[in-house]
């Protein structure tokens, strides 16, 4: 229904009034000026002790903030300039996201205009994991490890032959050679070291027709209620078929074969009828000696952070808590004797055993040395005897208990366990006290710290297994990485492989980290590595328009690295992003592209920007302490005298 109405005239706009002074500057209303776009535009700082600064620097330029220490330098960089940054980035994220990062505090500015994503490499640890090292922080191990999966040469980790490829008929020929007469189940693995609940897969395969299947090491039948963890890892394998193994049966035990090979992946796996003894076939990877099947080369076999990869004794750590031999000598220039070990009490008797000197006299007689010869004396093969034990040998052994004679002999003769292995055997909670002295973390016996299963390290490339290679340093590493020639497929596969891990060494080589080894634990590194392996791991990802902020990255760097690092800081202003740095070293002044000095003094007497411009601009202005140091007008002496090894002071 159309309404007649009368538009009433609109009253005209009142003037507007000036904005009344506050102190601070009208906010502009016209466009911002280039200014906002190609500069970092800070106002009105005051967090800490800054008294409201302002400041201008270049976008995508190496600026150093210097000063003396406690003048606010690090309170601009870092409290104003990054959080501010990271604060807005933070406040671009949804609210479910934001729900799980926090909030972050806007920092005490007015404004902060012409910023870009925010990144802050500190001297701060870099990981507390145990198992974070210098290759998993830099993910040059990301790509040793695809490297390995796709071009390595498997052997058997027990006698070192070729792994090769079997065929179903001669899986077939070797059950009924090794199994027969034994109540077997073929067995086809679908799941290994998974995680998931497979409900889905457990009702097709019931519905295919399989009755039974053993999960996680238990047989159960697939019309049960079977519920598995969604977030633990798991290993299932249907059972395909149950006989005896017999020379009758082959066609059986042949399609059996067939069947598991097709549904696990080439893999097949012969057990008993108790669950026990599995011996696992391969059509791709097997031992021809009969010591069973590699997993399947994928980089997870690589990764002691996997279940399949990790070295079962340690679980990936490479350390092991247990009984040092090291703490066990008492005295090396004495003989076992007269006391050379700790866990041989005064009557000769080992503690809480029943196993003497005299017992070890006669493991020693076997061996062809004596427990008379002091300890330091003796063979490392003998103290390996003495420690270790005498292995698969056996020895008759004679011992006095209330009164009755007992003796091992025929059947009953036993190997001599050997130090450790008695002590770990006998070790209790009621007699930590008494034990735990000799206790502590060493590298793993069975992966000797390399932290990888016996199948992983078995697994060479270019002549080198993997834990060789993490365990030589970068440079030697870059070395011989640059030395590997690939032709035909292998060049085809590995070639870019080759470039992502080469570049990643250059980039620690060109900080100054050379010396590191890419095994070292994360937890071991100083601060200032720990900075600088973040800062080539950033120059590898590749980003550009990122404000990065550093804090003094040449802080126990030699000086002779000091040119290796600047080119590495100009390198990632050149890619297009903004490098803030916190430093008093000289030469990175010198190179920085901008170079502002906050001052004058430090605390209360600071907070303020003395000189802001290029290094020629601030070592021309007459207030500032770092152009007097610049100019040559200051400088700091060199010491008339210097400490000695025996801390004596000596002169120069």
């Amino acid at each position: 229904m159309a309404t007649n109405s009368k538009k009433t005239p609109r009253k005209p706009a009142k003037a507007r009034r000036p904005a009344a002074k506050t102190g601070r500057p009208a906010a502009k209303t016209s466009a911002a000026p280039a200014i906002g776009v190609t500069h970092v535009v800070v106002k009105g700082a005051r967090e800490h002790n800054l008294k409201g600064v302002d400041l201008s620097f270049p976008r995508d330029t190496l600026t150093t903030f210097t000063g003396v220490s406690g003048s606010g330098k690090s309170s601009l960089a870092y409290h104003t300039i990054y959080q501010e940054g990271q604060r807005r980035f933070l406040e671009s994220l949804s609210s479910y996201a934001r729900q799980f990062l926090g909030r972050m505090e806007k920092p005490k500015v007015d404004m902060v205009e012409g910023l870009s994503p925010t990144v802050s490499i500190d001297q701060k640890s870099t990981s507390h994991s145990a198992r974070s090292t210098v290759g998993t922080l830099t993910e040059t191990l990301d790509f040793m490890r695809l490297l390995w999966s796709r071009l390595g040469e498997p052997s058997c980790p027990d006698c070192g032959a070729q792994i090769e490829s079997w065929s179903p008929d001669r899986i077939v020929d070797s059950i009924l050679v090794e199994h027969t007469g034994l109540a077997a189940m073929v067995l086809a693995p679908v799941v290994r070291e998974r995680k998931g609940e497979y409900r889905k897969e457990l009702v097709e395969w019931a519905q295919k027709g399989f009755v039974r299947a053993r999960i996680d090491g238990v047989v159960r039948r697939l019309d049960e209620d079977i519920q598995l963890e969604r977030y633990a890892y798991h290993n299932i394998e249907l059972i395909i078929d149950r006989l005896t193994i017999r020379k009758n049966v082959r066609s059986r035990v042949a399609e059996a074969v067939e069947q598991a090979v097709q549904l696990g992946d080439g893999l097949c796996v012969i057990v008993d009828a108790k669950g026990e003894n599995d011996r696992l076939f391969s059509t791709q990877r097997s031992c021809p000696n009969g010591h069973g099947a590699l997993p399947e080369m994928e980089p997870r076999l690589f990764s002691f952070n996997s279940p399949i990869g990790a070295c079962s004794r340690c679980d990936g750590l490479g350390e092991t808590f247990g009984f040092v031999p090291d703490l066990l000598v008492n005295d090396p220039d004495k003989s076992i004797r007269d006391g050379a070990l700790h866990v041989f009490t005064d009557q000769g008797r080992i503690v809480y055993g029943r196993l003497t000197i005299d017992h070890l006299a006669a493991v020693a007689k076997a061996f062809k040395f004596s427990v008379d010869t002091p300890w330091k004396k003796l063979k490392k093969s003998a103290q390996k005897i003495v420690l270790r034990g005498s292995g698969k040998q056996k020895f008759e052994f004679s011992w006095q208990r209330k009164s009755q004679l007992f003796t091992s002999s025929g059947s009953d003769r036993i190997a001599f366990p050997g130090v450790l292995g008695h002590l770990e055997n006998v070790y209790r909670p009621s007699r930590a006290r008494h034990l735990d002295r000799f206790r502590a973390s060493t590298s793993c016996p069975d992966c000797e710290g390399s932290r990888l299963s016996a199948a992983a390290r078995a697994v060479s490339f270019q002549g080198q297994s993997l834990p060789e290679v993490l365990d030589q340093t970068v440079d030697k590493a870059l070395a011989w990485v640059q030395a590997i020639k690939l032709t035909g497929n292998a060049k085809k596969i590995g070639c870019d492989i080759v470039i992502e891990i080469e570049r990643r060494l250059v980039f620690l080589a060109d900080v100054g980290l050379g010396y590191l080894t890419l095994s070292r634990r994360a937890k071991t590194l100083s601060g200032g590595e720990s900075q600088r392996i973040r800062l080539a791991a950033q120059v590898g990802a590749g980003l550009r328009g990122i404000l990065y902020v550093l804090d003094e990255p040449s802080i126990g760097l030699h000086a002779r690295d000091q040119q290796r690092l600047l080119k590495t800081l100009e390198a990632l202003r050149d890619r297009g992003n903004t490098v803030v740095v916190v430093e008093h070293d000289e030469e990175t002044m010198l190179r920085s592209d901008f170079l502002v000095d906050v001052g004058p003094q430090a605390g209360v007497h600071g907070g303020e920007i003395v000189a802001s411009g290029t290094p020629a601009e601030v070592r021309e202005t007459p207030a500032s302490l770092t152009g007097q140091y610049l100019r040559g007008e200051l400088s700091v002496p060199m010491p008339s005298t210097r400490r000695s090894k025996d801390l004596g002071a000596q002169k120069i």
